[in-house]
């Protein structure tokens, strides 16, 4: 007895496998490439996100330091165009500054919180202690300009409460 196997196929039909099996990898593919594309574009904004948030602090800590030395024209120039031209120079700026914002002059303790958004505006949260004890909450709004800089856009002021003993 004689077993005879015909391994002889019908081209069509492998034509019609090969070319699934290679729209499957093309698929395979460009679903791997878009992961990746959408992983590294994660990371890279987190990674702008950290970048503008170390930015932005220096423009703060650069200003409270400039308030610390009497610093007017670098404390000045650390604010946006619209906080400048409300305040067209600096004798103007720093006189609101002493008036409103006098727990900014030479605190004893600053402490940076964070970034938040408010409406697609980033807030710079910081914590202040003055000369006196007090804390204050400083909420900055951030103002990039045309060049990428941040500019100080403004400063809401809260004392907090005192704490009990």
């Amino acid at each position: 007895m004689r077993l005879t196997v015909d391994f002889s196929t019908d081209c069509g039909n492998d034509r019609e496998i090969n070319r699934q099996i290679t729209t499957c990898t093309m698929v395979k593919t460009i679903l791997t490439v878009v992961i990746l594309l959408t992983l590294l574009g994660c990371l890279t904004g987190k990674a702008d996100q950290k970048d503008d948030a170390a930015a932005m602090r220096s423009v703060i800590q650069t200003q409270l330091d400039a308030f610390a030395r009497n610093d007017a024209v670098k404390a000045y120039a650390q604010a946006s165009p619209r906080i400048q031209s409300t305040f067209p120079n600096t004798e103007i700026f720093m006189a609101m500054v002493r008036q409103g914002y006098s727990a900014l002059i030479s605190p004893a303790f600053v402490s940076f919180l964070g970034v938040v958004d408010d409406s697609g505006r980033p807030v710079v949260r910081v914590l202040v202690e003055g000369r006196d004890g007090r804390r204050w909450m400083a909420f900055y709004t951030m103002v990039q300009l045309a060049d990428a800089s941040w500019r100080i856009g403004g400063c809401f002021l809260t004392k907090l409460s005192e704490e009990s003993a």
